[in-house]
């Protein structure tokens, strides 16, 4: 008899484990092939499903006007929440900035009432160059750099 049937005193007793694993060691390759061409299939055919569920939808709008007006009504109305929620959190937005700049214009306010008129920005910090210096116009210090010369060993023929 086989492995997963046991006889005893005149019943007959299956056992479920060895029974599922004798049936996936005869046709797990085929299970697994199986599964992967309903994956396959699945891929394939959702978009010609998904074209004919929406072309049967508009068939059914089309054959019922009450219908279509509703759905546009639908459309239109979740339109305006969105830009009413739009509305209000670019309102938020703005409302946030001015605090912050409110914030910033009494921190130097205060700065200025601590420090005096050389807190506020107004006056040169330290380290700062000077307005008339100008690092690209070459009036600086005595060295500059220079790049080196080019020579005829860079092409790689010195060295022979």
């Amino acid at each position: 008899m086989a492995d997963y049937m046991e006889r005893q005193e005149g019943f007959t007793f299956v056992n479920p484990f060895t029974l599922v694993l004798g049936f996936l060691a005869s046709y797990g390759w085929y299970l697994v092939a199986a599964g992967a061409a309903a994956v396959y299939l699945a891929q394939k055919l959702q978009p010609t499903l998904k074209r004919w569920q929406e072309a049967r939808e508009d068939a059914a709008y089309h054959k019922d006007p009450d219908k279509a007006l509703a759905r546009m009504e639908a459309i239109q109305r979740a339109r305006e929440k969105q830009q009413q929620l739009l509305e209000a959190a670019s309102q938020r937005a703005r409302q946030q900035e001015k605090e912050r700049e409110e914030r910033k214009r009494q921190e130097n306010l205060e700065r200025l009432e601590k420090y005096g008129a050389d807190a506020g920005g107004s006056g040169q910090r330290l380290g700062a160059p000077d307005e008339d210096y100008l690092p690209l116009s070459g009036g600086a210090s005595t060295s500059s750099y220079r790049p080196p010369k080019r020579s005829a060993c860079s092409r790689g023929g010195c060295g022979r």
